[in-house]
């Protein structure tokens, strides 16, 4: 498992908004490019992507997120990401990334759930 991706994600849950940026910004590349299902449109910069995980803080006050799950394939990697809300409330997602040569993620595309069979 990259611990980069791990430390990614652990991110979210933290409080402290320069603790947040400083981690965030040990874990990633600088050329960012990140995406989900709640992004209007790909996030390209470090200092965006920054400001979309504080959102996450704060209108989920309590929220974590973990990697509970990782496989990886020639370089690319495929992350089970928990997001757990204060009150308990589990939700799945799964991310495909690719990293810089410094194993840290480049390249995040976010989807809901695990892609199961409808």
């Amino acid at each position: 498992m990259s611990d980069a991706i791990a430390s990614f994600f652990s991110a979210w849950g933290l409080t402290d908004a320069d603790a947040r940026a400083a981690a965030l910004g040990q874990s990633l590349s600088p050329d960012i490019h990140y995406l989900d299902p709640r992004t209007p449109e790909p996030i390209t910069s470090l200092a965006a992507l920054v400001d979309y995980v504080g959102m996450y803080t704060q209108y989920a006050p309590g929220a974590t997120a973990a990697v509970v799950s990782q496989s990886t394939t020639q370089g690319h990697h495929r992350a089970t990401v928990e997001f757990r809300m204060a009150d308990g409330t589990v939700q799945l997602g799964q991310y495909f990334i690719e990293c810089d040569a410094e194993d840290r993620p480049a390249r995040l595309i976010g989807f809901v759930g695990l892609g199961e069979p409808e």
